[in-house]
């Protein structure tokens, strides 16, 4: 019972045999949730419609069960080994039977089939949603509550008091979580086993529930951490964005400041050459030489006017 390969695949199987056992693995979900109303039914009892559907509820769920270990049984290649891994199950299906010789009173142990939902919780881990650790004990915690609670209203129902099934599930919950109030009290043999089979069971489920807390703490503890550690790289990292603009910036302003001296230099070298020219010119053409202009044509067109002035004027 409860492997992760669920109740159908054994380790032994091939994967034929495997796909063929797992193939009654949805059915048996759907089933196995039919207990939860079918046990309702069971316990108001409200009429005859309803007690005919509660019989046929009661054959379907029963006669599947039967149905599917006899099919598993078949397709695996060691039945003993399938019997060893499901020897709770085999047990309430024996001991939920509809014979006669069975005492009225094991009709209490059919609470004992949303165990079933337990044992299917693997395959709702693969094909329907995660089952985590927190999950499965909660649940556990509600099918206790649940079962055992319809089982001490049951056995109770012959008390002076009869409780309620609301006052079962309170027995049960303070029973459970250890509190035990004293306000109700098994007054039965079956409810006194039950009562003790409930406190063992409390203690189990305190400690996986713990278990299964604990780690949210911790996962949160470690999350809020990473998050400020991110917070912080995120702010360092914006810091060194930021001096990188600076930098390209200065670097920019530092290439301006250059190509501006550059541009500088050549205006001075220009003025430079252009006032050696007209030294030149001044000392070969006397005093009245006009200085070049920078594109080299302002000089030579007053000279050449003062040439053909001059030819003028011989000619004359």
């Amino acid at each position: 019972m409860y492997h992760l390969q669920g109740t159908h695949a054994l380790p032994s199987m091939s994967a034929e045999q495997r796909r063929r056992a797992q193939s009654w693995e949805m059915p048996a979900v759907v089933v196995a949730l039919l207990v939860v109303p079918y046990l309702l039914l069971n316990y108001f009892q409200l009429g005859s419609f309803w007690g005919t559907v509660v019989d046929v509820l009661y054959i379907g769920i029963w006669g599947f069960f039967v149905v599917e270990a006899l099919a598993i049984l078949r397709i695996a290649p060691d039945n003993w080994e399938w019997a060893r891994s499901n020897v709770l199950d085999i047990t309430i299906l024996v001991l939920t039977a509809p014979f006669e010789f069975l005492p009225p009173g094991f009709e209490v142990l059919q609470n004992l089939w949303v165990l079933r939902i337990l044992d299917l919780l693997p395959v709702v881990h693969r094909n329907l949603f995660r089952i985590t650790v927190v999950r499965f004990a909660f649940l556990l915690w509600t099918l206790v509550v649940f079962a055992g609670g319809l089982a001490y209203a049951e056995l109770e129902r012959g008390a002076e008091e009869p409780p309620t099934l609301f006052d079962g599930f309170y027995w049960v919950n303070t029973t459970i979580s250890t509190v035990g109030y004293g306000d109700f009290l098994p007054t039965s043999f079956e409810t006194k086993i039950l009562a003790m089979g409930l406190q063992a069971m409390g203690v189990v489920l305190g400690a996986i529930l713990v278990a299964g807390i604990l780690p949210l703490f911790d996962r949160e503890f470690a999350e809020g951490f990473s998050r400020k550690i991110s917070e912080k790289v995120d702010r360092l990292t914006g810091e060194v964005d930021e001096l990188e603009t600076d930098l390209a910036d200065i670097e920019s302003d530092i290439e301006s400041i250059a190509r501006g001296e550059s541009s500088q230099d050549r205006v001075l070298g220009q003025i430079a050459r252009d006032l050696a020219e007209v030294r030149e010119r001044v000392g070969a053409e006397g005093p009245h030489a006009s200085p070049p202009s920078r594109d080299g044509a302002g000089t030579a067109a007053p000279a050449a006017e003062r040439r053909d002035g001059a030819g003028g004027n011989g000619a004359s």
